[in-house]
């Protein structure tokens, strides 16, 4: 039997022109297989499974392991498959839960990086913006419906001249980057190496950054969550930061110490916090972050956007023809 590429409905609907003409191209190498999540698969079927996309239309509705209906129906089709040797998230990162057992048994897996990077760092672009511009007062005036313009002393600082240290400079890290210079921002980069990147006054690696911390008007995470930045922002390194900073965070929230933000936020260590992702999700009612006045909220939803799906099968179109040619690596291999 021919083995199987194993996709939603949906993705197979919409998009069966360029599969067909992908499959067309290598015949007999693959076909079709539609995932519906209240049909299951006989066990012929699922042996047949090579390659298959987790697309967000499966995805939508989980929040970290809380899985959705259609993923929870998904997921143990995946790990039951035992010939299956690629499979393609839809996220941008690699540590999520359901990803594990595939990577531990040697599948190929490739993510989305850089389908949602400008949604997300247009958010998080937006969070930095309205922190900078000191929009937390004109909101709680807004509520009390009080006319309290910011003169004088309390004018915000001008943005321009100001510095960043963005951790990340992949997709997220380079849109940030590009517009903030336009904005007359100094962008510092930090990653694994040295390398020059696009947008970036300079660029340092990651055991540099404490040297770089104190020298920061923003600290920006867009970094992958990594044995290297788990619980990299503990309070040492938030004490670091100069009085006054600002801090977002659209990466993971394992990579900060919550406790130790909400205590820097507290005490006026920091001006303020965007925070999109939180080590528990959904967050907490008991966290402090909720009721800070120098705290932007938002529910791991930065990437919202209508075009992120497309976005996401196109990545893996071109992945397919890619793997079907057998070339190494894909876009996106986790390594």
């Amino acid at each position: 039997m021919i083995p199987a590429l194993f996709l939603s409905k949906k993705v197979i609907a919409e998009f069966e022109p360029q599969f067909t003409a992908i499959l067309a191209r290598h015949a007999g190498r693959l076909e079709l297989l539609p995932f519906v999540a209240d049909e299951p698969l006989a066990r012929a079927q699922i042996e047949r499974i090579e390659a298959t996309l987790y697309s967000r239309d499966i995805w939508e509705g989980t929040i970290k392991t809380n899985l959705s209906p259609a993923a929870a129906a998904y997921w143990p089709i995946v790990d039951a498959a035992p010939n299956l040797k690629w499979l393609q998230v839809v996220s941008a990162g690699a540590d999520q839960v359901p990803y594990q057992p595939s990577l531990q048994r040697g599948v190929r897996v490739t993510t989305s990086t850089g389908a949602n990077a400008e949604p997300v760092a247009v958010t998080g672009l937006t969070g930095l913006l309205m922190l900078a511009r000191n929009f937390p007062h004109w909101i709680r005036a807004q509520q009390r419906r009080e006319w309290s313009p910011q003169l004088g002393a309390l004018s915000p600082p001008d943005l321009r001249g100001q510095t960043a240290v963005i951790v990340g400079t992949g997709h997220l890290g380079k849109i940030l980057a590009g517009v903030l210079r336009v904005l007359g921002v100094r962008t510092v980069g930090v990653r694994r190496n040295a390398a020059p990147v696009e947008h970036f006054d300079e660029v340092h690696r990651l055991p540099e950054l404490d040297r770089l911390l104190p020298e920061c008007d923003w600290l920006v995470l867009a970094c992958p969550l990594a044995p290297e930045t788990r619980g990299l922002m503990d309070a040492r390194r938030l004490a670091l930061l100069p009085r006054g900073a600002g801090f977002v965070n659209i990466s993971r929230g394992e990579i900060v110490d919550e406790a130790a933000l909400a205590a820097a936020l507290q005490n006026g260590h920091l001006r303020g916090a965007y925070l999109d992702v939180f080590a528990t999700e959904p967050l907490p009612p008991e966290s402090p972050l909720w009721a800070l006045p120098n705290a932007i909220l938002t529910p791991h939803n930065s990437a919202t956007s209508t075009g992120n799906y497309r976005r996401g099968v196109e990545i893996f179109l071109r992945n397919l023809e890619r793997y079907l040619r057998g070339e190494r690596p894909l876009e996106n291999e986790v390594t």
